[in-house]
């Protein structure tokens, strides 16, 4: 007995008239892009929930494509435009006005209208289905590349069928059948700059700077995640971990400044040539040379993080007083080579040298530890460090290979031996991962609501 077929077979072999016109002006001009399906979506931000893309449902909202149907009136001819957008921005009307030359402000159209002239309803109309109907204007945010894989999605002229799409590719395929303007007509700030990327210095030891990118990344994660914008590997920052074995003269950072300062700029000027935008050493001692790397990277575009000064405005802003500075001689003892130095005003207490002793050697055996290997003599050697070397109630770890140990044994990462434990690495971490979620296309719930106000098809 043959079997009836499938819902979703018929589906695939009956597509809507909209659908239809949509996929065959996107072959006609070879643009491309992929068709799928999502369950019923109407505004933009219901679609951009249920959109399917390389196995993740849902997009980002500015990685849907709004479109705003309205009446253009020159010269007393009547004349119809769509405006296209990314959906997380608001159209600026008297901006698109101008751009397309009318003598009076914009109307939206109708959906009465709309319907009879396209056949198209609220949340089905696209550039594609009917494009000789309409003059198009494209905001210049769309062409900006946000985050991978630097796509946008609109429905393809039914609210259960999408389409993925490059706008560009778009643009210039509209240009060979119809008016188009490309121009300002939002409020976005969007730009194929406005993401930051980070590079990651690291080589003493190479795990602190596969941790700090590890731990950004569980931030970026637990901050998207919190406000259902996590989309996978596509949510996360670029980075670029530049691991250098002569980062381990920074040990002897007082006999070997200008040999480490030379490693230091070196790495900078390779990490330009990978295009990132923000510096970020993952190394305590050297966060000495930040007012050098500052300068030095101004004129080549950059920014530079200060581990140091995400830690002592941590430090100031939560009032810690009874504290405890360990690491290495010369960044503990908090002198003139210590970028911790600004916190000495606190009443940070110092350890005896005999302690500095069995840190640095406490160092050095985390050094020789293979990678994600828990050993539970270098933590139980920490812990009679801090128990017999210090008494303050917090502790303020400035050695990365402390922060890796620790990092091994979540349990111990916020307090051990009766301390409580401030990581620099972590608060480093939760430092550059709030810049690249402040960057981000802003989404905050009184945006999404003034979003959801503004009429969208």
């Amino acid at each position: 007995m043959q079997s009836k077929p499938s819902k979703v077979l018929l589906a695939e072999t009956c597509l809507p008239p909209r659908v239809e016109a949509t996929l065959g002006f996107l072959m006609r001009h070879k643009v491309w892009h992929l068709k799928s399906r999502n369950s019923v979506a109407t505004s933009c931000r219901d679609a951009a929930a249920r959109r399917v893309r390389l196995g993740n449902i849902g997009i980002p909202l500015y990685d849907e494509l709004k479109s705003l149907c309205v009446v253009v009136y020159r010269s007393d001819q009547r004349h119809f435009a769509l405006l296209h957008a990314r959906a997380s921005s608001r159209f600026d009307l008297e901006s698109a006005r101008i751009m397309l030359g009318a003598e009076r402000p914009l109307a939206t159209m109708a959906n009465d209208e709309l319907r009879q002239r396209t056949g198209a309803d609220y949340g089905t109309v696209n550039p594609f289905s009917e494009p000789r109907n309409f003059i198009h204007v494209f905001d210049r945010g769309v062409l900006a590349k946000l985050t991978p894989p630097y796509t946008m999605m609109t429905n393809a002229g039914d609210y259960t069928w999408a389409v993925e799409f490059h706008p560009d590719e778009i643009i210039e395929a509209l240009h060979t059948e119809c008016e188009v303007h490309v121009g300002s007509i939002t409020d976005s700030q969007a730009t194929a700059d406005s993401l930051p990327a980070f590079g990651i210095i690291t080589g003493n030891g190479p795990e602190s700077g596969m941790t700090l990118w590890q731990r950004v990344n569980e931030e970026v994660h637990r901050r998207l995640s919190a406000h259902n914008r996590m989309y996978g590997d596509l949510s996360y920052p670029r980075v670029v971990v530049h691991s250098i074995p002569e980062m381990g003269l920074s040990m002897e950072l007082e006999q070997r400044e200008e040999q480490v300062w030379s490693v230091i700029r070196s790495a900078i000027d390779d990490l330009h040539l990978s295009k990132v935008t923000h510096i970020a050493i993952a190394c305590n001692t050297t966060q000495y040379f930040a007012d050098r790397i500052r300068e030095y990277v101004r004129d080549r575009g950059l920014a530079f993080v200060s581990m140091a000064e995400v830690v002592t405005e941590y430090v100031r802003d939560h009032s810690i007083s009874d504290l405890t500075v360990i690491g290495i001689p010369v960044v503990a003892e908090l002198g003139s080579y210590s970028a911790y130095r600004p916190i000495k005003d606190v009443g940070v207490r110092t350890v005896s040298p005999e302690t500095l002793l069995q840190l640095q050697e406490l160092g050095y055996m985390v050094k020789k530890l293979p990678y994600t290997i828990r050993d539970s003599r270098a933590l139980n050697k920490l812990r009679l460090i801090l128990e017999r070397g210090t008494t303050t109630k917090n502790v303020l770890i400035a050695l990365t290979e402390i922060s890796v140990l620790l990092d091994r044994f979540p349990k111990f990462k916020g307090e051990i031996a009766g301390r409580a434990i401030i990581d620099p690495l972590h608060l480093y971490a939760n430092a550059l991962a709030r810049i690249y979620i402040d960057a981000l296309p802003d989404l905050t719930q009184e945006r999404l609501d003034s979003l959801d106000a503004e009429i969208e098809y």
